[in-house]
This record gives C-alpha cells, structure tokens and sequence, in this order.
C-alpha cells in the first residue's frame, strides 16, 4: 500500500487538508478491502494514522462518509476507462479491448476492491442511490461499446446487455482472487479473460 503521511507537514494549508484527507482515504481503503468495511471503525482508522478520533470528522461526516468518499475515487478511475476506450482507433471489439485492461487495474486496486465489494454493499440512501446510478451509467456505456461492435462486425450479433453483464460480473469478481504477487499482471488477465470470453471454451472441432 503506498502510504500518504499524515503528519507530513506543507507550507500550503490547503495542500495540507488534502493530504491529509488522501492518507485518511487510503489507509480507510486499505482496510476496507482486506479487513472489511463492518470490521473496521473509526477507533481503528485513527489508531492507525495516529490521531484523534474527533480529528477524523473535519474530513468525514461518518464511517460511510469516509466508504463513499473511497467509491468516488474508484468511481473516477472508472471515467478513465472511459476515455481510454473512446479514444481507441479501431472497431467495437478494440475498445472493449482496452476497456477492461485499464478496468481490471482499477478494480484489483485498494480503491476499487473498497468499491465493487465494500461501497455495494455497506451504502444505504442516497450514497446507495448514487452509486448505483453511476454503475448503471457504466453499464449503458459498454453496451453502447458492443452495439458498435455488432454493427461494424467485429462482434456477432448478441444481446448486448447479457454481453455487458457477462464481461462486467466476471471482471467484477477480480478482487476477491487476483494474487498481485502472482505471475501474470492485470492486463495480462484482462487478455486472458477476454479471450476466453470472446472465443468460448470449446475446442475449434466441437
């Protein structure tokens, strides 16, 4: 985990109030997706910056104050799958592509692991609401990416909600059993599974 100090001192006040709401993030990150967000308290996140417990409540309302502010970091790594896909050259099937290779980094990040296992399941409310709708968002987005894709041939003609499910559930998933210290890096698995998705699992004489 790269650490953000929270004592590392500034000479720019604000400047200082972000780093220390960044290493709050992190550290609430860290624990969220190894520990779990019901096992950590705000007690454990203090202790562990070595601080106060009232000093966290000027950067969080509250313990899912802190989750969604950790989901919103994920939730803007997620627009830089966006881009990345939308700025490809190249047929439907290219842009998923390089979708999900930047999408499989952020998921098997600390943020992302505290977003797609912890902030879907601990937010209630609007958080909940938000979060949900901007997952919906994403959703609409590849499967504009596929309909591309089944126009311009480069994908068979599918159901391209069923597709977007099928390639978000699988890569979704990646969190709970990616090892980093393993051989193969992110990207290298977004090629695996993709391919295994896209060409199926049966033999070519089947």
């Amino acid at each position: 985990m790269t650490r953000i100090h929270w004592h590392k001192k500034t000479k720019d006040a604000k400047g200082q109030q972000k780093l220390k709401r960044r290493a709050m993030l992190n550290l609430a990150a860290h624990s969220f997706s190894t520990v779990g967000y019901k096992q950590t308290s705000m007690d454990d996140i203090a202790a562990a910056l070595a601080v106060t417990k009232p000093a966290l409540y000027y950067y969080a309302k509250n313990k899912e104050d802190i989750l969604m502010q950790c989901a919103r970091i994920s939730l803007e790594r997620v627009e830089l799958c966006f881009t990345s896909a939308q700025e490809v050259q190249g047929n439907g099937l290219d842009r998923i592509r390089v979708f999900f290779r930047v999408y499989a980094n952020m998921v098997v990040s600390e943020f992302g692991s505290a977003l797609m296992r912890e902030a879907r399941r601990n937010l209630t409310g609007e958080n909940q609401k938000n979060l949900r709708q901007t997952l919906i968002d994403g959703q609409n987005f590849l499967e504009s990416i596929i309909a591309e894709g089944i126009k311009d041939g480069s994908i068979r003609d599918c159901d391209s909600k069923r597709l977007a499910h099928v390639l978000f559930s699988a890569f979704n998933q990646m969190p709970i059993w990616y090892n980093p210290k393993g051989p193969l890096n992110p990207e290298s698995i977004a090629d695996e599974m993709l391919e295994l998705i896209i060409h199926g699992v049966g033999a070519k004489n089947t």
